[in-house]
């Protein structure tokens, strides 16, 4: 996400176990707690409404600014390596609302993490279909095609299947692109994902697109390995 949480949403941390048990620490890790396919027993229930009481309070009662720190907490602990506890914010993130893309943009990234790509083809999905914040959209659909790419980068062998799945990874970068064109990230991830579907001349030229914005947008390695196997053209290369 392009936003990072607010350093103050630490404190919220200290409301962290109120929605779970250590009975449940099985399900914790999956998305929505695998509902609605693994029936919530009555006992945590009553735990999920506690916590949605109590953490909504402290925010006058908005559950939707609740989720939304949650998420960000969530995200942190994801970009920090740390799956296990960013899956638990972000279960709690949609437990305060059901409807926060955040919270299924979270789950898809771990999904990806964890190489489960359907899973987290329909998380992001379910994410693209609710997202209401044009900043944020350009780096939804970035992950999303860096998603797409690592499946058809992971079926050696099935040209037809890679086709198919980088096909959709460019549709999601080249959307992403265009509602915000200086989102360095997407031109970057775009340019990796080209790189190994062989396009190196279009690979180039989103090379150049992402150091335009920020000249060490792209790293070192990278471009030596792009230049091996098609020069660069562009004298800004």
């Amino acid at each position: 996400m392009k936003l990072t949480s607010n350093v103050l949403l630490l404190s919220l941390l200290i409301l962290g176990g109120c929605a779970t048990t250590s009975n449940e620490n099985k399900i914790d890790n999956i998305p929505m707690y695998g509902q609605p396919e693994l029936e919530r027993p009555a006992s945590f229930k009553q735990a999920d409404e506690d916590f949605i009481n109590l953490a909504s309070s402290k925010f006058g009662g908005d559950r939707r600014k609740a989720s939304d720190a949650w998420a960000s907490i969530a995200e942190e602990f994801v970009n920090e390596g740390n799956n296990y506890d960013g899956m638990r914010r972000y279960n709690q993130s949609w437990l305060l609302d059901p409807d926060n893309y955040k919270a299924y943009w979270g789950f898809g990234r771990i999904m990806l993490r964890r190489h489960q790509f359907e899973e987290a083809f329909k998380y992001f999905e379910r994410a693209k279909q609710l997202i209401d914040d044009t900043y944020q959209e350009p780096a939804l659909l970035s992950d999303v095609g860096t998603a797409y790419h690592n499946k058809a980068n992971s079926l050696k062998g099935d040209e037809l299947g890679r086709a198919k799945y980088f096909k959709l990874a460019n549709e999601n970068f080249s959307n992403g692109s265009s509602l915000d064109p200086t989102y360095v990230n997407v031109w970057v991830s775009w340019a990796f994902s080209l790189y190994f579907q062989g396009k190196y001349s279009q690979a180039w030229e989103k090379v150049n697109k992402a150091r335009a914005l920020n000249p060490s947008a792209i790293p070192d390695a990278f471009l030596k390995d792009l230049n091996n196997k098609m020069p660069s053209q562009s004298d800004n290369s």
